[in-house]
């Protein structure tokens, strides 16, 4: 994560050392922790649920909402206030109906999970996630208030129809012992995974907003530019996260509904009898 971040702080970007050598340091240390999981008898995490399929998509789908979500969290305050001059207030009041629309839905995606299973919902959600973060990209000085407000709302709804069904979905495909062991790396890696994905978001924002200023001359005051150049940085931000989103959507393609384990065992025995 350090060497996400500090790409966009002035370092030489990302083929300075500051920035490789974290992430090489993060790599191999990754790769030492899976080797020692895989060999000891009794693992902190048990690598072994990767195995399964839908766990491994499922997951792979939850770190790039994750990344979504906390990104939109963290730059969309930032443009807020930093270009379009809301206050604090006015900008978390843009952000208040997401959060109260993901409260209400929790209860509701519960109850359409057990009728239609993840996949419908992962892409009617994903869909609207992407179409989202498509719009945010092309906000302007312009955007009018209410209609931020509606994307983000739109963009908590898409998120709160993908994560606890396709996390259900993908527990339900692992065994009862490894139960945990799943929950706990979904946990972590959801953790990681908006960690890393705000650092090299707002990385991204950063980097193309001083290309901006570097390539741009106009007669306007310098206030003017910076805003440009945020707004131009923002625009690479949420492409390169709907770029990820679109890759998800493409991935919940191939989700099967999973059975618990338990429920399976049932079917088994009542066919044997």
């Amino acid at each position: 994560m350090y060497g996400f971040s500090s790409s966009g702080e002035g370092h030489g970007g990302w083929s300075s050392n500051e920035v490789l050598v974290p992430i090489a340091i993060g790599v191999v240390s990754l790769v030492l922790f899976t080797w020692r999981q895989l060999t000891i008898s009794q693992p902190l995490l048990d690598l072994r649920t990767f195995k399964y399929n839908i766990f491994r998509m499922s997951t792979l789908i939850m770190m790039i909402v994750m990344m979504a979500m906390f990104s939109a969290m963290m730059l969309l305050p930032i443009f807020l206030q930093n270009a379009l001059g809301y206050s604090p207030l006015e900008a978390g009041l843009i952000m208040l109906p997401g959060g109260i629309v993901m409260g209400i839905m929790s209860p509701i995606t519960g109850r359409l999970f057990d009728k239609f299973g993840a996949k419908w919902l992962a892409l009617i959600g994903l869909g609207l996630v992407a179409n989202t973060l498509w719009q945010f990209a092309f906000i302007t000085l312009s955007t009018p208030y209410s209609t931020i407000m509606i994307f983000n709302t739109l963009l908590m709804l898409g998120i709160s129809m993908v994560m606890m069904p396709v996390m259900t979905n993908a527990l339900n495909e692992l065994p009862p012992p490894l139960y945990p062991h799943g929950t706990a790396i979904i946990s972590t890696l959801q953790q990681v995974a908006g960690a890393v994905g705000t650092a090299l978001l707002v990385s991204i924002m950063t980097n193309s907003s001083t290309r901006f200023m570097e390539k741009t001359v106009i007669k306007e005051q310098e206030s003017t530019l910076q805003i440009l150049a945020m707004i131009a940085g923002m625009k690479s931000a949420f492409l390169l996260a709907f770029v990820l989103v679109v890759i998800a959507w493409i991935v919940s393609l191939f989700i099967k509904r999973s059975v618990p384990q338990e429920k399976k065992l049932k079917i088994k025995q009542g066919a044997a009898n």
